[in-house]
């Protein structure tokens, strides 16, 4: 009998062992963000006795790529897994939502206590003129003027404080209910982006021997991102330009990132894994239509500039600095360039806190002096302004990403530009600023442009000056353009009549004329072009 029971409690420990549970809280320990998504890494720590477990992590992302999950442990088997999201259990608030909640609290205090001051101020007034009127209103007649000047003298002088208290206390209402509203208006803000839920991973694990082991889960999520961005920085036009590469990086993962590991990778995961596959391409008429949002074919004479109208941008935001004698600690000596056969990898050794409320976070990269030149660019036809451009060499070596930049020239914010690395060109053209005092002005020499018909067609004329005045006290290399037109039509004909002086480049498979001038300081110079148009009478050509 004794036996029996003890086998019974050796059956029920194995049974109750098999179907224990063990909740265990996953830590974000590192994430690579990608252009598009983030691959996380998790790591929680356990101790487990010999048997079967569920083991249940909490504090994962809710959005995962199910495909992307991988979970690994030294000393356990892992037999089965199940993702799933806790709508139930709340996470723990963030500290900024906390904030804003206890400021919330403390602000809507105050306006009780303002509304209540209020509310006294008001009945005290009530009870002072109501006083009044009793007092001047005695049945028997007796209230002498000297008692009735006494009480409006009193009434004066106490009713003027009580207004006052009354106009200061709906001042300071209106002020708290503004301040409120405001901080009402945040907090739901963070509150619906800060999900209410959160991963939860169920696992089925055997435990051979009991085991101190980390189960550490990776997965790939796509509520994140960065972006790449620079700061340009131009001291004068004889010296290298000085471009400081950062990230902006976003999450809404439903975590807080904290003190984690992280790298940026420009490389773009592929989730679908499927490749194209082509369709039959069949063609077919169709008709142009003179109204209506169908297209409308015209003989119109075209040509092709480039473009000018490219402005310089500003993200340029200090992660930090140093103001003491100490030498300035710069996020160079932080971030390593890893360069993989297809992608670039960021890694940064100073652990970042990136919040989850999808807000950009600016952080600093890598700073690169590169050698430039510098020149000025203007097509008058297209507008009037003239552009400072740089001209950047050997600038494949330092792995840049297509990015929007700000411009800074001489201690002085210009503007915005965009680099673009993965140009075909063999140098990389940046546009940094417009610059008045090397003024440009185009205009049509009326006195030679005319239309002429004879017999069955007409001939079109058109002549433009011109002006560039060089107002700075330096001289400057200026590239001028400007377009003439190219026939789209056997039946039109153009002829070039003119150009003074001689173009340094002549595209006729564009019809762009280019000058490439040095002009001294305070020189003027004036540029020359003539062409006519023939085509036959009676029909209509833009010009």
């Amino acid at each position: 009998m004794k036996n029996r029971l003890s086998l019974l409690v050796v059956l029920l420990a194995g049974a109750l062992q098999m179907f224990a549970q063990k909740d265990l809280t996953a830590t974000l320990e590192s994430a690579t963000v990608y252009l598009n998504g983030a691959s996380l890494t998790h790591n929680a720590a356990a101790s487990l006795s010999s048997g079967s477990y569920e083991v249940v992590v909490n504090g994962l992302s809710p959005d995962i790529e199910l495909g992307s999950l991988s979970v690994s442990a030294n000393g356990v088997l892992i037999s089965a897994t199940e993702f799933s999201n806790d709508f139930i259990t709340l996470k723990e608030e963030s500290a900024r939502i906390k904030r804003l909640s206890d400021s919330l609290k403390f602000y809507q205090q105050a306006l009780k206590s303002a509304k209540d001051e209020l509310e006294v101020h008001k009945q005290l007034l009530k009870m002072l003129t109501d006083g009044t009127l009793n007092n001047m209103q005695q049945k028997d007649g007796t209230v002498s003027v000297a008692d009735i000047n006494a009480n409006m003298e009193l009434y004066k002088s106490k009713a003027a404080t009580l207004l006052h208290s009354i106009n200061e206390d709906n001042q300071r209402i209106e002020k708290l209910q503004e301040t409120t509203d405001r901080i009402d208006m945040q907090l739901k803000q963070d509150q619906a982006q800060d999900k209410r839920r959160s991963g939860v991973l169920k696992l089925s694990v055997s435990v051979p021997a009991a085991v101190k082991t980390n189960f550490k889960i990776q997965y790939f999520t796509v509520n994140a991102g960065w972006t790449p961005c620079y700061d340009i920085v131009i001291t004068s036009m004889d010296k290298p330009v000085m471009m400081k590469s950062k990230a902006k990086v976003c999450q809404n993962t439903g975590l807080d990132w904290n003190n984690v590991a992280l790298t940026l990778s420009n490389a773009t995961p592929n989730i679908t894994n499927e490749a194209p596959v082509l369709k039959a391409w069949y063609l077919n008429f169709y008709r142009y239509y003179a109204n209506g949002n169908s297209s409308v074919r015209s003989n119109t004479i075209t040509y092709e500039t480039q473009n000018a109208s490219a402005k310089t941008i500003v993200d340029g935001v200090q992660v930090r600095s140093v103001e003491d004698a100490a030498p300035a600690i710069q996020m160079d000596d932080f971030v390593d360039v890893d360069m993989q056969a297809v992608h670039v990898n960021y890694n940064i050794a100073v652990p970042y806190d990136i919040p989850g409320n999808g807000k950009e976070q600016l952080i600093d990269l890598k700073t690169y002096e590169i050698s430039a030149s510098y020149k000025y660019y203007c097509v008058p036809k297209m507008t009037e302004e003239t552009y400072v451009i740089a001209t950047l060499s050997d600038y494949e070596k330092y792995h840049l990403l297509p990015g929007s930049a700000t411009v800074t020239f001489d201690n002085t914010f210009v503007g915005r530009t965009f680099v673009n690395p993965n140009a075909t060109d063999k140098n990389m053209t940046l546009t940094l600023a417009t610059d008045p005092r090397v003024f440009v002005k185009r205009e049509k020499e009326l006195e030679f442009c005319n239309t002429k018909h004879v017999g069955n067609t007409t001939t079109v004329t058109q002549t433009y000056l011109i002006t560039v005045k060089n107002n700075q006290t330096q001289a400057v290399k200026l590239t001028l353009k400007e377009p003439y037109p190219l026939s789209g039509n056997n039946d039109i004909e153009v002829k070039i009549n003119e150009i003074q002086p001689a173009a340094t480049y002549n595209k006729p498979e564009t019809g762009v004329l280019t000058w490439d001038v040095e002009m001294s300081a305070g020189e003027t110079r004036t540029f020359r072009v003539s062409y006519s148009v023939k085509y036959p009478k009676g029909q209509n050509v833009r010009l």
